[in-house]
């Protein structure tokens, strides 16, 4: 075990790096860019979007460290440090597994002294509670709509249940003693009480996480109007709940690289309320989009970290 555990934490780095490259590559090969069109395009909708995404990813990194914090961990002096560490391993999304960009988080924080026990429970909390308060958000924001309804009579309780299932598996009795198993099987110890997340701290973090699925969904409305200038404000909030119940989907769907595939069948769903064909733009821009964030992302908590930062991040 003491052996293994060297060698991951000898190449988990290198590893990590490769793997991205690799993902990263077939992810913009996967592009259709045949289909990509700027000429018309209306940019004050896509700064507005690239604004609001850029919002969500240092609000995602603040939530994680509130996580930490509500769990005892001392991150105040290592906020920059944090950031970096957060937008360096979101980019593990392009990795297929859907686990890389925790374990990332994990492994690059430990190295900046943060308790692995507290990030392991932290990033697994902040998974599960971002996919619940995600479907939380579709379901109120689709359960009135007519193009949903339309669909069949079972897909609003359906996501209902789900919500509700998402609902029950964080509260503390339940999450706290399946955090325990997995961590006796794994470590043949206990986590400490002060690692376990309270009611509290899920509440609130179900509240921020809220706020995220709002930021995200807004992304896709912007560039859907900047595409289709016919697309009405009234169709805001059938948008943003599509947008979330595929997000939630995407995350699920662990071997797809960034969600890759899951969020192509959004389009579907989008043409209700625009053309096929702006629908189709939509998710292949949205792709490109995401992509050039993310990286805006990287590049700036880098900055910021070389800047401001107080210890030297691998």
């Amino acid at each position: 075990m003491a052996n293994l555990k060297s060698l991951v934490t000898k190449f988990f780095a290198p590893v990590f790096y490769l793997a991205l490259v690799i993902g990263a590559v077939f992810y913009v090969r996967s592009i259709h860019w045949d289909q990509v069109h700027l000429d018309k395009l209306n940019w004050a909708w896509v700064v507005l979007a690239a604004a609001l995404a850029l919002v969500q990813r240092y609000w995602y990194s603040f939530i994680w460290m509130f996580l930490l914090k509500r769990l005892g961990a001392n991150v105040a002096h290592l906020r920059f440090e944090l950031i970096a560490v957060y937008a360096k391993s979101w980019l593990g999304r392009y990795i297929p597994g859907g686990v890389t960009w925790i374990l990332g988080k994990i492994y690059f924080a430990t190295k900046i002294g943060v308790s692995a026990t507290k990030l392991g429970v932290s990033s697994f909390l902040e998974g599960v509670l971002q996919i619940i308060s995600i479907l939380i958000s579709a379901v109120i924001l689709l359960a009135f709509d007519p193009n949903i309804q339309a669909l069949g009579w079972w897909v609003i309780p359906a996501l209902i249940v789900a919500a509700l299932i998402g609902l029950v598996s964080v509260y503390p009795p339940i999450f706290n003693r399946v955090l325990q198993f997995g961590y006796r099987k794994v470590r043949k110890a206990n986590i400490d009480a002060d690692s376990l997340p309270s009611l509290a701290t899920i509440a609130r973090g179900l509240v921020a996480f809220s706020v995220t699925s709002v930021l995200s969904g807004m992304q896709v409305f912007c560039i859907a109007a900047a595409i289709d200038p016919h697309l009405s404000l009234s169709n805001v909030f059938f948008v943003i709940g599509v947008s979330n119940f595929f997000s939630a989907a995407s995350m699920l769907a662990v071997f797809a690289p960034a969600g890759l595939g899951v969020q192509e069948l959004m389009a579907v769903f989008l043409a209700y309320v625009i053309s096929p064909a702006a629908a189709a733009l939509t998710v292949v821009l949205l792709r490109i989009f995401s992509i050039i964030l993310d990286v805006v992302f990287l590049g700036t908590a880098m900055g910021a970290r070389a800047i401001f930062g107080r210890t030297k991040a691998e």
